[in-house]
């Protein structure tokens, strides 16, 4: 296990530096960079003096050096720990990648531990109630939930509390630490949206995975010994079942700790999603490069732990030295 947790981490770092490489030259090649987005339309005079002005600009924030010194520049001082500055922020990435994780883990953690409570009993009182009125209300609600994107269900509530209460939800981020009712109050709303959407495949996935489990010969040996169903279900039969939800959990913990962008958007919440959104506008490569390693780095860790957890809860699954 020690040698493939050690290979598995050896293995970060060219998917990192891959991943930097592929996200810095996408930059590079789009048409406009930070100049163009953000100070073509403030600076006047004739042609001349415009470009003039721009090229000016462009040496200021070290757009004029060749790419692959800027690419150095950005990403040693990522991997080192000292972050090169924003763009459009003029502060390091690092300390502005403190602030918006903070937001963003706190929707992405609320949201997978509300998904799970809902969607795994919901998933197996739909595999042992099959084809009854309980397990056809479950599949449709599942395939409804599933069905509507994330941002369209957020504008749904949105809509629903401003007709129901003549107001909408509060907006905004509050740290949990200087009010917690006030941050719950705001935060439960993007927590409730992504816990709904996300939460619909795992209950189709524990659904299925059940079905196939309960069918097994042990489950029925285990019943013709005289154990309770609640034993049997719980004990063998959803044990073996949630590797598959356990790997689709931890992908989407990933994906939610890497940012919401249109949900965190449409909450006003400044998290790690929306610095994204304004880094793209802002065509800022060295937030939006920055952003982008830390959720992949965020998705290697996140898959490793997974990867172990499988060991955990199925005994025969180990990592020896030929993994």
């Amino acid at each position: 296990m020690h040698e493939y947790i050690i290979k598995r981490l050896l293995l970060f770092v060219p998917t990192l530096v891959g991943c930097s490489l592929l996200v810095f030259f996408v930059m590079q090649i789009v048409p406009a960079d930070y100049v163009d987005a953000v100070f073509a339309f403030e600076v006047s005079g004739t042609p001349a003096e415009r470009e003039e002005s721009l090229a000016r600009l462009r040496a200021e924030f070290g757009l004029d050096k060749p790419a692959i010194v800027q690419y150095w520049r950005w990403v040693s001082g990522f991997f080192t720990g000292n972050c090169a500055e924003s763009l459009m922020a003029r502060r390091s990435v690092c300390t502005i990648l403190k602030e918006r994780v903070v937001p963003t883990a706190e929707i992405a953690l609320g949201a997978i531990v509300l998904l799970v409570l809902w969607a795994v009993p919901v998933g197996i009182l739909s595999a042992v109630r099959q084809n009854s009125f309980a397990d056809y209300t479950a599949r449709i609600l599942s395939i409804a939930l599933l069905s509507i994107p994330a941002f369209w269900l957020a504008i749904l509530i949105l809509l629903a509390l401003l007709n129901i209460t003549g107001s909408g939800p509060p907006l905004g981020y509050v740290h949990l630490w200087d009010d917690p009712l006030t941050n719950l109050s705001k935060m439960m709303w993007p927590i409730l949206v992504l816990a709904l959407h996300d939460g619909a495949p795992i209950a189709r996935i524990t659904r299925s995975q059940m079905l196939e489990v309960i069918r097994s010969d042990y489950i029925r040996t285990a019943r013709a010994k005289g154990l309770a169903e609640g034993a049997v279900l719980i004990r063998h039969a959803l044990r073996n079942a949630l590797i598959p939800v356990l790997t689709f959990s931890g992908w989407r913990l990933a994906g939610l700790l890497g940012g919401t962008v249109i949900v965190e958007f449409v909450f006003n919440v400044p998290g790690i999603g929306s610095a994204i959104y304004l880094a793209i506008g802002a065509r800022d490569y060295i937030m939006l490069g920055s952003l982008v390693l830390f959720i992949t780095l965020v998705f290697l860790i996140l898959n490793l732990v997974v990867d172990i957890l499988y060991s955990v809860i199925d005994p025969r699954i180990r990592y020896g030295s030929a993994t």
